[in-house]
């Protein structure tokens, strides 16, 4: 936060105005350290360029700059309003302003539209602080223009809920609703965003509870898989292990969630998460060739419970790299080419020394290797 005041401070200093605003001020008032703060300011980007040595323009168009100190970078952005949003999503027209009020207007929530001095004071011209209180989600002004401005703000809402074990507001809820549609409108990597965060929030079962009531599931893709008992899901910091409960309690594949876009890692280990669900047992072989992360959302969805880390620490080898013997050695005492051969006896003596019938040792495996090698010849 020291940063922050550093910024502010300097603003002030040249005759602007400028204030913490957004989330950092509402994480603040909880007695949650801040971890993101950004700074709103009078002052045009140009301005604020000016003032600082190190910046970078992340939406410069738009009134924000990054101001970068000593490693550490707090976006700073113009009071500013917004109108037009043609595509649910974007502003059509943004216009900075002088008015700090004006700008706090344009926000989604009360609690998410308070300002903060350097010496803390707090500014909440919508009744922040006492939603924040009270443990309510409230769009500022309007619900309904709100959410016609970004349709992603229905699932913030959703989101919040669950971040924080907050009810949403009636008017806001019914809202939500109302204009659930308007979600199809919405950057599917945006959605997938917001429903990382639930997966990984502290009460998910209260975002899924919202999700269905709303009927906001029922415009996203495969919006029928979140219709299942969230009370059951054990929230990890792996937001994947959400996507593998649904998938798991709805006895489907990878192929469900094909329109999230995830990337090819993550598809690849739910896709091996699954696999590794589904086998009657887990033998050394298991630990061996699914990764900790696999074999953990594996596990994310049972009673089971233990270190899949400790059970492949245990293990012989972690990795081929780590056999005391490679394929230049096999061809070598072969006197044989490479080929197809020389994968399946490497393999065969890979699985050997992780189920410890082979020591990992050079001299070890070349007798038990010739031996096994001439008796299948």
């Amino acid at each position: 936060m020291k940063h922050a005041k550093y910024i502010i401070k300097c603003l002030k200093e040249a005759g602007f105005e400028a204030y913490m605003v957004g989330g950092a001020v509402r994480d603040y008032l909880r007695g949650v350290v801040p971890h993101d703060i950004d700074v709103a300011t009078s002052a045009a980007p140009e301005q604020v360029k000016a003032l600082f040595e190190r910046s970078i323009d992340t939406g410069i168009e738009h009134g924000t700059v990054m101001i970068l100190i000593e490693g550490q970078g707090i976006e700073v952005t113009t009071f500013r309003t917004e109108s037009g949003y043609s595509d649910n999503r974007r502003p059509d027209k943004v216009e900075f302003v002088n008015s700090l009020h004006e700008d706090l207007k344009r926000r989604d929530f009360t609690i998410n539209s308070m300002a903060m001095t350097e010496q803390m004071a707090i500014i909440d011209p919508f009744g922040g602080q006492e939603d924040l209180a009270a443990g309510i989600i409230r769009a500022v002004g309007l619900p309904e223009e709100r959410f016609a401005e970004d349709a992603l703000r229905m699932l913030r809402a959703i989101r919040f809920s669950g971040q924080l074990d907050f009810q949403i507001e009636l008017k806001t809820l019914g809202a939500i609703k109302s204009h659930a549609a308007r979600i199809q409108s919405v950057a599917i990597e945006r959605i997938k965003a917001e429903l990382d965060k639930v997966m990984i929030s502290s009460a998910p079962d209260i975002s899924m509870t919202y999700l269905v009531e709303t009927r906001l599931n029922q415009f996203l893709p495969s919006g029928g898989l979140f219709e299942v008992d969230w009370s059951r899901y054990t929230r990890t910091d792996d937001p994947l292990a959400g996507w593998f409960y649904l998938l798991n309690q709805n006895g489907e594949t990878f192929a469900a969630l094909r329109e999230y876009r995830f990337s090819n890692q993550d598809k690849k280990d739910l896709q091996r998460a699954l696999e590794a669900k589904g086998l009657s047992e887990w033998d050394a072989w298991v630990y061996y060739s699914f990764t900790e992360r696999q074999l953990t959302l594996a596990l994310s969805d049972s009673d089971a419970r233990h270190s899949v880390r400790e059970q492949q620490e245990a293990l012989p080898i972690r990795s081929k790299s780590e056999l005391a013997a490679n394929g230049r050695d096999l061809m070598e005492w072969t006197e044989q080419k490479a080929g197809p051969w020389l994968k399946e006896w490497t393999l065969f003596i890979e699985k050997a020394v992780v189920e410890r019938r082979l020591a990992n040792d050079k001299e070890h495996i070349k007798d038990w290797f010739i031996d096994e090698y001439h008796r299948h010849a």
